[in-house]
């Protein structure tokens, strides 16, 4: 993965760790440390010697990187912001020759000089951290380590034990594998680990934003989800339960035996995957309307439905499955009936609020604990108390 500049190139490897993630959650839980200057000097000095002990040649290129473990969602991000971050350091330079050196870059109370640089404190850390490397050369000499390494480094990149045990004291964190890999390696690991799962159409959709494809894309996913990259970000049509169970991939699915419930509930689950996997990348997801190319605002999406109020109905049902929690909510007020559809964490919130507003206290709350629903008009229902007990 080389960078533009034409005589000084940069090649992106890092040190992929393995780590004991128990530590970073529970009471006593904690955070890889990010390292001082001192430290961040001592720290590319271990790595500097392993990589010159597996590859002589790479004497000739500098090294930058800084004293700090990233979550792979931060590193692969469009544009790649933390090694961009690294190769845009100011670095010495001869008036008439490239001069190899060791630039590190460390904190000063717990906080970088780039906020690139910062490890993203939200962000659920698992057991792979990451501390990305540029390696800057000539032409000539970066193409050449580049090829080594991504051959050499498959079999022969394991970290030694002494730099290992150093980065485990430095960091506190508990290592139980650290090697050198290139950027191409952590894509290819990343691509392989989303088709295991049988997330391969995220995966294109991840590669077209971390390569900032300028043509669109088109994926569908195994429940006949379609999810499109372009104008550099990506757009799916948001279906309600309704619309999805008349209308949309779910109009071939039988009503009975709660059929269309599990259904809906695995469209919204593959979703909301796709959703929060984007966003860790750093790339939007655009809703847009399904019955047209409007795109949905705000934090969540209202529908007025075609069933009629009728006696008994529940002035609120939260229509939840499983371990999915709420997935819509409807809300009756005696003269019609509307249906409320979280498009965010944040956005389930919000429905509640707007309901507090709407509909007056001493209300019946229903929970039936599934999607209730018509099984002949095929539309979400309120709970009528011969559906499911209330709580």
């Amino acid at each position: 993965m080389q960078s533009p500049a034409e005589e000084t190139p940069f090649y992106r490897v890092l040190v992929a760790i393995e780590t004991d993630a128990t530590r970073y959650y529970g009471t006593n839980a904690s955070r890889p440390r990010i390292l001082d200057t001192a430290d961040a000097d001592q720290m590319l000095a271990h790595l500097a010697a392993d990589l010159k002990a597996l590859l002589p040649d790479i004497s000739d290129c500098s090294l930058i990187a800084a004293g700090a473990l990233f979550d792979q969602t931060q590193l692969l991000r469009p544009e790649y912001p933390v090694f961009s971050a690294l190769e845009a350091v100011p670095v010495r330079r001869d008036a008439d020759s490239f001069q190899p050196q060791l630039v590190s870059i460390g904190a000063s109370d717990g906080e970088m000089p780039v906020g690139d640089l910062q490890p993203l404190e939200d962000i659920p850390l698992g057991l792979l951290q990451l501390l990305p490397i540029a390696v800057q050369g000539p032409a000539e000499r970066i193409a050449e380590l580049g090829q080594a390494m991504e051959y050499r480094f498959i079999e022969e990149g394991q970290v030694s034990a002494h730099s290992a045990a150093w980065l485990e004291t430095a960091f506190g964190i508990a290592v139980t594998h650290a090697r050198f890999m290139t950027l191409t390696d952590l894509n290819a690991m990343l691509r392989l680990q989303l088709d295991h799962f049988g997330f391969l159409p995220l995966w294109e959709l991840l590669d077209a934003a971390l390569t900032g494809r300028q043509a669109a894309l088109s994926v569908e996913t195994p429940s006949g989800q379609v999810f499109e990259w372009r104008d550099g970000r990506v757009v799916t049509t948001f279906e309600t339960f309704d619309h999805w169970a008349s209308r949309g991939a779910g109009q071939k699915v039988m009503a009975s035996r709660q059929a269309l419930a599990g259904g809906y509930a695995d469209w919204t689950r593959e979703l909301r995957q796709y959703l929060t996997t984007l966003k860790a990348h750093g790339i939007s997801l655009e809703f847009r309307e399904a019955a047209g190319e409007r795109p949905l605002e705000g934090t969540f999406f209202t529908e007025a439905s075609d069933r009629q109020p009728r006696p008994g109905d529940a002035a609120i049902t939260e229509h939840s499955f499983e371990e999915l929690g709420t997935v819509a909510i409807t809300a009756c007020d005696g003269k019609q009936i509307e249906n409320f559809y979280p498009l965010s964490p944040q956005g389930l919130n919000d429905v509640h609020a707007h309901l507090r507003r709407l509909v007056p206290g001493g209300q019946t709350v229903a929970f039936p604990g599934t999607l209730l629903y018509d099984e002949k008009t095929r539309r979400l229902k309120p709970d009528s108390g011969d559906t499911a007990p209330r709580h």
